[in-house]
């Protein structure tokens, strides 16, 4: 496998997090996690998500690996940023770590999920799950519409 540089990692995790992530600078004890982001769960909740920029010969015991790094560090949800496409073995793998449901959004999510550059570049494919300022719009935005309707059948 090629190593990743440290500004390939810094730049593939902030790219696809659009800058919501916190990067793991710690030169060699990252224990395989390269950033971190925070989510909200309910009001009060937060959940994690690490992720793991990996280049050339990924395979399905790279996922694995994440799995366990993920449990590891108590994460909701992991994301493996590769310049491979991932191969069958690699998403079975993916796959068998289940789906994190939202209860606020009341969307289910894959536990582990795989995205390459090029999808990050070409196709524009960033992180798709809400952080605390996009919960609290999308709360906001449900409690007008309940005023609303409120204020529409009392009149």
């Amino acid at each position: 496998m090629i190593a990743c540089g440290r500004s390939l990692k810094k730049w593939a995790v902030l790219t696809y997090t659009s800058n919501r992530a916190i990067i793991n600078d710690k030169k060699g004890a990252d224990r395989g996690i390269d950033g971190t982001a925070y989510f909200m769960t309910s009001k009060k909740d937060n959940a994690k998500i690490v992720f793991q920029v990996k280049s050339g010969g990924v395979k399905r015991s790279d996922v694995a690996t994440l799995r366990g790094d993920m449990e590891r560090e108590k994460a909701a949800m992991a994301v493996l940023i590769t310049l491979e496409k991932p191969k069958r073995p690699m998403i079975e793998e993916a796959k068998a770590a289940g789906t994190y449901h939202h209860e606020m959004m009341n969307r289910s999510y894959d536990r582990i999920q795989i995205v390459t550059v090029k999808e990050i570049i070409e196709q524009d494919i960033r992180l798709d799950v809400p952080t605390s300022l996009e919960v609290l719009r999308e709360e906001r935005r449900a409690v007008k519409e309940t005023q609303m309707d409120l204020e529409y059948h009392v009149a």
